[in-house]
């Protein structure tokens, strides 16, 4: 496959997998999971950070507006958890499940800036890499770079950022060597056969364009 076809590819995945987001239940902080550039965002199930813990109403009302979203109604989704986190400023579960929300409703203004307030942001691998999505969809990829990092340092394990980082060097920077590395850091964590795909595509891409420079 030429390079420019592998490229075409991959957008095309990435393209559909955004068109077809269905969010699940699993625990936090295990959100994002396959391509949208990578990642299909799921609701996280716990609202805090350990260790932080709910009342038995805030939980139930944390549990409802969870439900609002995994059902796809996104504006009740909004209001539910504005008026949680309003409730609870520093829940991250909370803000993440709130931008989610916005952005899943078209408003990608509000999920930005629900999550850049967030004071533990820099502490939630989830929110971070939300955070990336959106700057990446919003063509700003050197942000979309540094919050996909940054929920590395959050959390080294957090697979999805390894799988949106090879994405943003492949598709966007192109930094094959880069994407490789994160391709093969994401395959170790999550074990998803189709990594091996993208791996053997990828090293066609790169052989082709050292043969290029001979």
């Amino acid at each position: 496959m030429r390079p420019i076809n592998r490229s075409l590819t991959l957008m095309l995945a990435v393209l559909l997998a955004a068109c077809s987001q269905t969010p699940s239940t699993t625990a936090l902080p295990d959100t994002p999971q396959a391509p949208e550039p990578a990642q299909q965002h799921q609701v996280v199930k716990s609202p805090v950070l350990a260790p932080q813990r709910l009342t038995d109403a805030e939980q139930a009302q944390f549990s409802a507006a969870a439900a609002l979203l995994r059902q796809g109604d996104f504006a009740s989704a909004v209001s539910a958890f504005t008026l949680l986190q309003q409730q609870l400023p520093e829940a991250p579960g909370v803000a993440y499940n709130l931008a989610l929300s916005q952005w899943r409703s078209g408003d990608t203004d509000s999920a930005e800036q629900t999550l850049t307030r967030l004071p533990s942001l820099q502490q939630y691998a989830p929110a971070l890499n939300l955070a990336g999505v959106l700057a990446r969809q919003q063509g700003r990829f050197a942000n979309a770079e540094q919050y996909f990092s940054a929920a590395l340092t959050a959390d080294s394990q957090y697979a999805p950022a390894h799988k949106n980082l090879a994405f943003l060097y492949e598709l966007y920077l192109g930094q094959l060597l880069q994407a490789r590395y994160h391709y093969q850091q994401y395959e170790a964590l999550s074990q998803d056969p189709a990594v091996a795909g993208w791996l053997a595509l990828l090293d066609q891409q790169l052989a082709q364009e050292q043969t290029d420079e001979r």
